[in-house]
């Protein structure tokens, strides 16, 4: 796919690469100047997410963006890529990308030390642009991330931030509201090796809150990280089917559906906020469609836990995916080859490969009795399906010696505070 010559051109020369961008603004180049204006796309996910969140989005914006080809990111950390603005991009990420947790808009960033110089070069930066991403009455929220290193508390930096964004709009004669209840317009502020950096939160809220869970099981897996194992998985809807033989509540087989067509991420009435950005309002505000209505995936979702399923069930239905996905309340060691044949079969998908995916106890918060017999039940079980994948999220010493075999891959991956494994296998 060729990059066209104009976006191209503007990539280079740092610039928003669309007509749909916000125009960068030029700040003085003094040499004693602690502050400089960005203009860039910060998408945040989970520690060692880098390449599939990259991954993710190239897909997506393949089908949303035709014919324009992504310049290669800068990374920040081995969780966070940086992309010249540009705000179809940012509509993108915002409403479809499932392996990220957060999708920023970096506006300024300085190397203050000191609330007081914090606060002078946010005015400074502010001025003039304040009605691209705020207008009058706007109820806005500062959020801080990661400023213990700054010499002031963290409650401080917050309100010197906004302060200086209240104060910037007076002076253009615009009020904004404080809410951190009910913002419209979210703003964060981080502190990386001495530089802070503020920026609009395109979402407003964390992104694996996608607002489809009735309830929580007993040890639930994120959405995003779900999401992330699946891409680690190579997941390909049009040529293979997804068994889960111990799906919980279900969040791997909600997360293979929505993936498998590119659904929005957002479950109504749940939205994020970019649509509250005046420079963004237009392109937010459009109907955001499925980005491959033609593919769907064909899921068997399993757990001996009924409950569990019923969780399932609603998040199916709030997701619209209960064409997509079958469930099944039974122990996986129920589950014999034979029967996964017959539905396949009645499917159309008789010919697909399989890829299990799945999430199994750790025993770090659910107590398994015998874990170890259970990853070596798991093993041969899964052997049963000869030809297809299997990969697995687990944070238990245990489970590779237990489930056997070699993993062709093997990948430290957090599963929220537990230190966790990807491991996939080729059966």
């Amino acid at each position: 796919m060729r990059v066209a010559p104009w976006r191209q051109h503007r990539y280079k020369a740092g610039l928003p690469p669309s007509k749909n961008a916000v125009n960068a603004t030029t700040e003085s180049t003094h040499p004693t100047q602690r502050w400089a204006r960005l203009n860039e796309l910060r998408v945040v996910g989970g520690s060692g997410t880098n390449k599939v969140m990259s991954g993710e989005l190239s897909r997506l914006c393949r089908r949303a963006l035709p014919g324009v080809r992504l310049p290669e990111p800068r990374k920040m950390g081995t969780g966070a890529l940086i992309y010249p603005f540009d705000a179809e991009l940012a509509c993108v990420a915002t409403h479809y990308l499932r392996t990220c947790t957060r999708v920023f808009w970096d506006l300024v960033e300085t190397r203050a030390e000191r609330l007081e110089p914090l606060y002078e070069d946010l005015r400074a930066a502010l001025a003039g642009d304040l009605a691209q991403w705020v207008q009058d009455g706007t109820r806005i929220s500062v959020e801080a991330h990661d400023v213990r290193s700054f010499a002031a508390g963290e409650r401080q930096v917050v309100g010197t931030v906004k302060n200086a964004w209240v104060d910037a709009a007076a002076q253009l004669g615009l009020r904004l509201a404080v809410d951190p209840e009910r913002p419209e317009v979210v703003i964060a502020v981080r502190v990386d090796e001495g530089t802070v950096r503020v920026s609009i939160d395109l979402a407003g809220r964390a992104m694996n809150q996608r607002g489809y869970r009735s309830a929580q099981g007993l040890a639930p897996l994120r959405e995003d990280t779900a999401a992330v194992l699946l891409m680690l998985a190579r997941f390909d809807p049009r040529s293979e089917f997804v068994i889960d033989p111990m799906a919980g509540s279900g969040t791997l087989a909600i997360e293979a559906a929505c993936m498998a067509d590119a659904r929005p991420t957002w479950v109504p009435p749940r939205a994020p906020l970019i649509a509250n950005v005046p420079a963004l309002r237009d392109l937010a505000r459009r109907p955001m469609p499925s980005l491959f209505a033609d593919t769907e995936a064909h899921v068997l979702a399993s757990d001996h836990d009924g409950e569990a399923i019923r969780l399932l069930q609603h998040s199916m239905v709030a997701t619209h995916s209960t064409t997509a996905i079958t469930t099944r309340i039974a122990d996986f060691r129920a589950l014999k080859v034979d029967e996964v044949r017959r539905w396949a079969e009645e499917r159309g998908i008789g010919d697909h490969g399989c890829l299990i995916v799945s999430n199994p106890p750790y025993g770090e918060r659910l107590g398994d009795p015998d874990l170890i017999g259970l990853y070596r039940d798991l093993g041969r079980w899964c052997r049963q399906f000869r030809g297809g994948r299997a990969a697995f999220l687990v944070a238990n010493p245990d489970f590779e010696r237990a489930f056997g075999g070699r993993p062709r891959i093997k990948k430290p991956l957090r599963n929220g505070p537990l230190r966790a494994y990807f491991y996939l296998y080729d059966l």
